[in-house]
């Protein structure tokens, strides 16, 4: 690609791809060059803001032709929030782009030729999110409330977001109206002082409850209460104010410590026909309805059978496990937050389920311990995917049948390499779901058979 003569720092590009943060992707000279806000069949005139080691980064010009995919974002913050990176992408677009995405990641990193489905796409796909944790920074002497800046921890101050609930989005600017007048002390990175450092927001989509908790440094200040009850008051949905106490510095969102201001510390939630309780730090899919949909995947590949046992693992709250058991079935699920399975417990009582079993601790080391009883496995980890003990684990014991929820397609990929080896497991399915449109995340549902079970 060529270089304009009269602005050396100028190149123009063809747009071949996008990065995993939703940049677009170029090459020149044997380098890579990062594009924001540039979307693949484009081609732009680019001016270079930065450089590394084999790679560029460069904002657009010019647009020379524009992707016929290419649409006006409905947010004004587009382009500097870092919470979405795909609002000026048509939806289809972008869900056709993270099914290929899944495909090219399987094969490269897992060397696994198993054909992903079509992705379950949804119509919802603005005001989705159920949850946001919203930072707080103190800057021109005025409260500002927002996401990061991309690549940075400059919060871009927001008083609407599209892709949040409606619920709660109508929540942000009364509340930064509220919390500028206490005039409490906001916490600051740099010198670790402060006290207000976050804003958590919840919602119930079935039930409709709100929960709302303030983050802070310590709990020692006046007025918190007051502020909580007015709340309470002013909105009848929200069930509940909790202060959260997180004193470290660095990017740990939740501390350990827990006060409860006003009302109760948990919502109700109903889910894939079953009541939960979902507290403030409560892992639950922000995608509500797209959510229901993974579990009505699982439940028509697992096929669950009376008198079979499903091992949940990495279980969190029970949110995939308890809608998946029936009459006759056994369920046990592990996870290592003691608080989550202690809430696990609190939902299966919930829904009179009796035949349940939670136990906090090592997964591997639970997973031992039960997969001689296993028939059916589900393992749900974090990004970064299953420890090597776990898959070790799973191929000395292999379960008849098992599904792998992942948000994460490099950590799956590799996951299911190491567990199909040797033709220990046959991988038969792959199946994408668009549970955070606007954004480059995806999520997916594996479903493996045992080799042995197959004989």
């Amino acid at each position: 690609m060529p270089v304009d003569a009269s602005h050396p720092n100028q190149l123009t590009l063809e747009i071949k791809d996008l990065a995993l943060d939703g940049t677009g992707l170029a090459q020149h000279d044997g380098k890579l060059v990062f594009v924001s806000g540039a979307l693949p069949a484009e081609t732009a005139t680019v001016r270079i803001t930065g450089q590394g080691r084999g790679k560029l980064h460069a904002e657009i010009s010019e647009l020379k032709c524009s992707s016929p995919d290419r649409r006006d974002p409905v947010c004004i913050l587009a382009g500097k929030c870092g919470g979405c990176s795909l609002l000026h992408w048509h939806d289809q677009a972008q869900s056709q782009w993270k099914q290929q995405q899944l495909q090219n990641t399987l094969r490269r990193v897992g060397r696994l030729e198993c054909l992903v489905e079509p992705i379950r796409s949804t119509q919802a796909v603005l005001g989705y999110r159920n949850r946001a944790i919203i930072p707080v920074q103190e800057r021109d002497n005025a409260l500002k409330a927002g996401f990061f800046q991309r690549g940075s921890h400059q919060v871009v101050n927001m008083n609407h977001c599209p892709v949040l609930d409606p619920r709660l989005d109508a929540l942000i600017e009364p509340l930064k109206a509220d919390l500028q007048a206490a005039v409490w002390p906001i916490y600051n990175e740099d010198t670790q002082k402060g006290l207000l450092r976050q804003l958590v927001l919840r919602a119930g989509v079935s039930s409709g409850e709100l929960l709302l908790g303030v983050v802070v440094r310590d709990d020692q200040f006046q007025g918190a209460q007051e502020l909580a009850e007015q709340w309470m008051q002013r909105w009848p949905e929200l069930v509940g104010v909790v202060l959260n106490v997180q004193p470290k510095a660095g990017n740990t969102l939740l501390g350990p410590k827990e006060r409860l201001l006003a009302g109760r510390p948990w919502l109700m939630e109903s889910f894939a026909g079953r009541r939960f309780q979902i507290g403030l730090g409560t892992f639950f899919q922000v995608h509500h309805q797209q959510a229901e949909a993974l579990v009505d995947a699982l439940r028509s590949e697992l096929q669950l059978q009376s008198g079979e046992v499903l091992v949940d693992a990495y279980c969190g709250v029970g949110t995939l496990g308890l809608p998946l058991i029936q009459e006759g079935v056994r369920l046990i699920g592990i996870e290592q937050s003691r608080e989550s399975i202690e809430r696990a417990q609190c939902n299966a009582l919930l829904n009179g389920l009796e035949h349940t079993d939670f136990h906090a601790g090592s997964v591997a080391r639970r997973l031992q311990e039960f997969l001689p009883l296993t028939v059916v496995l589900l393992l749900d980890p974090p990004r970064k995917g299953l420890d090597a003990r776990v898959c070790e684990a799973i191929r000395e014991q292999p379960p008849a049948r098992m599904a792998y929820v992942s948000c994460n397609p490099a950590t799956l990929a590799r996951d299911l390499a190491l567990l199909c080896a040797d033709q220990r497991f046959e991988l038969t399915k792959v199946v994408p779901f668009d549970f955070f449109p606007q954004t480059t995340h995806i999520e997916a549902m594996a479903i493996l058979t045992s080799s042995a079970a197959q004989l």
